[in-house]
């Protein structure tokens, strides 16, 4: 190419009888570049915010009476299926007092059914059938108390999914309500944020997201929205939206923090290639080719609607070629040449 190159027109010095020079004429190159033309195309205003996510199931399992660790049977990082036991615990009470619960109901109800079977052969009286059967009664309802207490000395899981927040060992003693052991299922996450209320309208459940998340290094992931609260947050006047996000890829975890872009209100737009538009002194401008010359014109930018961008400014419209490709090196003000079809 012979860009930035200055070329000698009159390359010829011309010496008159009078001993006079003739002027050297110098004329500069034009610039190569490809254009494009303006158009418009549907964007969207968008609303940009940051939340942590979180699973769509994630359940934190307690004791609820003190017991000691007997056995741990798994560690964190393992998947479990409901109903799957993960610690056993040992408490004297409570294993007495089931023990002598199961014993007594063994007991009762061995003797209302042989007292029953003597009132058939009317050998004992209603009243004392009665007094054995309220008594096996009263067992059966204190054995389902002991037994549930009893039960939940061996700890099972409520949901299937992966095992977290498990650092007990044998002979460690759990207060009642304490969490001994977390699982979540990742299958789904979720993200909870804050919605302005001016834009409320223009969204809707399962509208789409996109989830960018920094701890895997700026990958953006799909998400739709779950619900919409319709109740405002007391403190930031916004309205809580749930977004839920598929991960049956397994890379998102809870905690992870992300940014989420909410595509809100949708409007047809002058948009240019992103590359069309430059900085300078943080201001955006593109290079309009007028009279074949590039002329510098500022813009706002709008919504982003990859591989395009909208630009805002008074001195452009549909059809007004920009400069795609060679703007380094191009000045306000250069004359152009066009190295592309522009039809």
């Amino acid at each position: 190419m012979k860009k930035g190159l200055l070329i000698l027109s009159a390359a010829v010095l011309l010496v008159t009888a009078c001993g006079k020079k003739e002027e050297v004429v110098l004329e500069v190159a034009k610039k190569p570049i490809e254009v494009v033309k303006v158009f418009k195309e549907e964007v969207s205003d968008v609303y940009t915010t940051d939340g942590s996510l979180v699973p769509q199931e994630k359940v934190d399992h307690t004791l609820e009476t003190q017991g000691t660790v007997a056995s741990v049977l798994k560690k964190n990082g393992d998947f479990i299926t409901k109903g799957e036991l993960v610690v056993k615990f040992t408490d004297l009470k409570v294993e007495s007092s089931y023990e002598a619960a199961k014993f007594n109901l063994e007991s009762t109800k061995n003797n209302y059914e042989k007292f029953n079977k003597l009132y058939e052969k009317q050998m004992v009286s209603q009243l004392e059938l009665l007094s054995y059967k309220d008594a096996y009664t009263n067992a059966v309802a204190d054995y389902t108390s002991k037994k549930s207490n009893f039960d939940k000395l061996t700890r099972k899981s409520e949901i299937t999914g992966l095992i977290g927040n498990l650092s007990l060992k044998s002979g460690n003693i759990v207060d009642a309500n304490a969490v001994i052991f977390t699982v979540v299922d990742e299958n789904m996450m979720e993200i909870t944020v804050d919605f302005p209320g001016y834009w409320l309208s223009n969204i809707k459940e399962g509208s789409p997201v996109i989830v960018t998340v920094s701890d895997l290094g700026g990958k953006n992931f799909n998400g739709v929205i779950k619900s919409i609260n319709p109740i405002a947050n007391s403190e930031t006047k916004k309205f809580p939206i749930k977004i839920s996000i598929d991960n049956k890829s397994r890379d998102l975890k809870d905690g992870m923090y992300t940014k989420v872009v909410i595509p809100t209100q949708k409007r047809n737009g002058l948009v240019v290639p992103q590359e069309s538009v430059f900085i300078r002194d943080l201001l955006s401008y593109v290079y309009k080719i007028e009279n074949g010359k590039a002329k510098r014109v500022e813009v706002k930018t709008g919504a982003t609607v990859k591989p395009n961008i909208e630009i805002i400014s008074e001195d452009l419209a549909i059809g007004d070629l920009v400069v795609s490709n060679g703007i380094f090196g191009l000045s306000d003000g250069d004359e152009v040449t066009i190295n592309n079809d522009t039809k």
